[in-house]
């Protein structure tokens, strides 16, 4: 009787050896980013951070699309340290770490269990340092826009449809406006460095948009379109990088951001593009 015991015992440490029991890891919930702004000159707190940058114990998990159940093998108490992320242009295959927020620490450390779920509520601001050069969120009687003679048609106020506030601007295109255009009431001197330059904004359409800037050097002002947004039937908050222009231009003296639009004769009568909560930050 002894030797099948044996045999036994043997049989199931070598089991053990084969299937080495796993760790069961710990589970780090985010549904979505807060943002708080500290004072008017930020404008709005909108955002449209996609995904977030998950970093436990030093190491980085990776970049996760929220809301998100990460799981984490480092256990006990740890500091969080969690970077919301963007797309650029609007393209998802293009996510960075936004640039000019906080990155969310917390106030203590978070005891990961195996096995049990962590949810965390990331809160953050913008950094001391963000320069918000044009704000317009279209709630005063006048806008920073100005137009070309050409465009027959320009920013309206309306308030049946906003993104915050009380009006967002409109622009309607039909068979008798046809051609849209507006670029800033100020031209910008932007870093040439590398940094971080972004127009957002909301929008709603159904008609395509472009977005470029005016490259102004030596006397004379070249348009450069630089992004076409697609129609959303919802409010979307979009992030146009304008570094990238700025520094593949340094005989430039400044810089005019705008937008144009044209009424497509083979689509619905009246074609409208809705914006509101435009800023232009960098440091």
């Amino acid at each position: 009787m002894i030797l099948p015991v044996i045999t036994l015992a043997g049989f199931f440490l070598s089991c053990n050896i084969i299937n080495p029991a796993e760790d069961f890891p710990s589970i780090i919930k985010i549904d979505t980013v807060l943002v708080k702004v500290t004072n008017f000159e930020q404008g709005s707190a909108s955002h449209n951070m996609t995904c977030i940058k998950i970093n436990v114990a030093g190491a980085t998990l990776g970049i996760f699309e929220m809301p998100i159940m990460a799981p984490c093998l480092t256990t006990g108490p740890q500091t969080l340290f969690l970077e919301p992320v963007y797309e650029v242009n609007g393209v998802s295959g293009q996510r960075e770490v936004y640039p000019f927020f906080k990155p969310y620490i917390g106030t203590g450390k978070f005891n990961l269990a195996p096995g049990e779920i962590v949810t965390v509520v990331p809160t953050t601001t913008y950094k001391d340092e963000c320069k918000f050069v044009w704000i317009e969120d279209f709630e005063d009687a006048g806008v920073t826009f100005v137009y070309p003679s050409y465009s027959d048609t320009v920013f309206q106020m309306q308030s049946d449809t906003v993104r915050e506030g009380h009006f967002s601007g409109a622009v309607y295109l039909d068979k008798s406006h046809r051609f849209f255009e507006a670029y800033s009431s100020n031209d910008y001197i932007l870093p040439k460095t590398g940094s971080k330059v972004l127009l957002e904004f909301d929008y709603k359409s159904n008609t395509l948009l472009e977005f470029g800037v005016y490259i102004l050097a030596d006397g004379s002002a070249a348009w450069s379109d630089l992004v076409y947004l697609r129609p959303s039937k919802v409010w979307k908050r979009i992030y146009l990088d304008l570094g990238t222009t700025a520094g593949n231009n340094q005989a430039a003296e400044a810089f005019r951001p705008g937008f144009r639009a044209a009424w497509d004769s083979t689509g619905i009568a009246t074609q409208g593009i809705l914006m509101d909560n435009l800023k232009l930050i960098h440091f």
